[in-house]
């Protein structure tokens, strides 16, 4: 995460509130949220990798991903290679201030089947992007709470790539 990177979160219930600010401007952000060739930088979590990922970034277009990992250590010690597959649809695009798209875990993952909201405003200020992200709603808090750490580690990427990107890296 780079010095000029703050995060905040707000948990209520069944929704998960992130605002974090990234330096690098918002069309920069933008293109990292909906350009496939971006999003396979920098989406999933540390441990994992973004795999097969294809995005259709427009009203109605669908996007998928396998989150892929060679060592996951799930709490236990033990070190496994782990296909979580995720997916949704776009539902609203206002490039480069507002993107609203559906979130599910595909089936055979172990993880809660439902959709969830996604909706992602971003508002530039002295060249540097603050990033609200809300997702809604989890079956429980719990479901909930497991996509904190992912989340927040998948946006250090995030951090990392506009970094690289604005420096010509």
């Amino acid at each position: 995460m780079s010095a000029a990177t703050m995060t905040s979160m707000e948990t209520v219930h069944q929704e998960l509130r992130i605002k974090r600010v990234f330096d690098a401007p918002r069309e920069l952000v933008w293109k990292a949220w909906t350009d496939p060739e971006h999003m396979k930088r920098w989406f999933g979590p540390r441990e994992f990798v973004a795999q097969n990922l294809s995005a259709d970034a427009r009203v109605g277009g669908k996007w998928r991903n396998c989150l892929h990992s060679d060592g996951f250590d799930g709490g236990d010690g033990v070190r496994r290679r782990l296909d979580l597959w995720q997916g949704g649809e776009y539902l609203e695009l206002v490039e480069p201030e507002r993107l609203v798209f559906t979130f599910h875990w595909e089936e055979g993952n172990g993880l809660p089947e439902h959709d969830t909201v996604i909706t992602i405003t971003l508002e530039e200020h002295d060249g540097k992007t603050t990033m609200n992200f809300h997702q809604a709603f989890f079956v429980t808090e719990e479901d909930r709470d497991g996509h904190i750490k992912g989340w927040n580690s998948t946006f250090d990427k995030l951090d990392d790539l506009l970094f690289e990107v604005k420096h010509g890296h």
